[in-house]
């Protein structure tokens, strides 16, 4: 946004990375009914809301921090090409953190707490955090904090004990979420074969872990089951195609995909914690915006 001119809705969809921004919205959508939501309150689109405005917040600030690297790399994005002035960029990321924290404030004091929890894993990820090696396991904070946020919204008062089902979503989208960002860290320039390796070794004891859990604990529930089948049948191509070429174009719609089937991973989630079906099952439709508006937006 050049000085004196006004924010075109392109640029800021550019900037949030919108395809990504319904996968935090699916998030706090779980986290309401693993907490023990329910019903389709207002306090639950409250706290979708706030998700979105928190993971938009922490991509316009992945682009104030990346500001220099994507001026030799990346020009095309929102803030070295001038469609969006630095210090534009950085009222937004702020205002729409404080947007997020008023809402939950007013919902749910609880849950604003958890929201300053996660504003501040979203400033120490994309400042301090990225470039090491604790960068992806704190995106995956981020986004566990997420999915707690919105579970808090059905509680009166942090549990004491949690069940192991609700402990078990928390890593599984910690753990799922570190692995991608983790791949996509080297995605611009490709990943090497050994890098895609063990993202892919990384991802398969994901999915064998839940495999596990399936048979274990939940003695192959069906609806589980085919929850887990689809995401990896899903995945099965682009994960394929980076096994065989880990190029610049295979890394990035891997890791394009991997984050617009972040939902189905929510799905598995209620499933595993017993959410009543037809809720669980209407997690999938987090989905359908990310691929309408992914035809002319990046997801990463």
């Amino acid at each position: 946004m050049r000085a004196g001119g006004s924010l075109k809705p392109r640029a800021f969809f550019s900037l949030v990375r919108i395809p990504t921004v319904f996968s935090s919205m699916s998030n706090a959508y779980a986290g309401w009914w693993i907490g023990g939501g329910r019903g389709l309150e207002w306090t639950l689109w409250a706290g979708v809301a706030s998700a979105a405005l928190f993971i938009m917040a922490g991509m316009a600030l992945n682009d104030v921090a990346d500001k220099d690297v994507d001026a030799r790399e990346r020009s095309n994005r929102p803030i070295p090409s001038g469609a969006v002035s630095l210090s534009a960029a950085w009222a937004l990321s702020l205002g729409m953190m404080a947007l997020g924290l008023g809402i939950l404030a007013v919902v749910h004091p609880l849950s604003a707490l958890s929201g300053v929890a996660l504003c501040a894993a979203i400033f120490a990820y994309n400042f301090w955090l990225k470039g090491g090696p604790l960068g992806p396991a704190a995106m995956g904070l981020c986004r566990a904090l997420n999915l707690f946020t919105g579970m808090s919204l059905a509680w009166s008062a942090f549990p004491a004990v949690w069940p192991s089902s609700v402990v078990l979503s928390l890593i599984s989208l910690w753990a799922y979420i570190a692995l991608v960002t983790f791949l996509a860290r080297d995605e611009v320039g490709g990943n090497s074969r050994r890098r895609a390796t063990l993202f892919l070794g990384g991802l398969g004891l994901w999915f064998a872990a839940w495999a596990a859990a399936g048979i274990l604990w939940y003695r192959a529930e069906r609806p589980l089951a085919l929850a887990w089948l689809a995401l990896a049948l899903l995945l099965r191509n682009p994960l394929r195609n980076l096994a065989k070429d880990p190029s610049p174009k295979h890394t990035g719609k891997a890791v394009g995909m991997l984050l617009r089937y972040v939902p189905l991973v929510d799905v598995v989630a209620l499933f595993a914690n017993h959410v009543p079906w037809p809720y669980a099952a209407a997690g999938v439709l987090w989905i359908l915006p990310a691929y309408a508006v992914g035809k002319w937006f990046y997801s990463t």
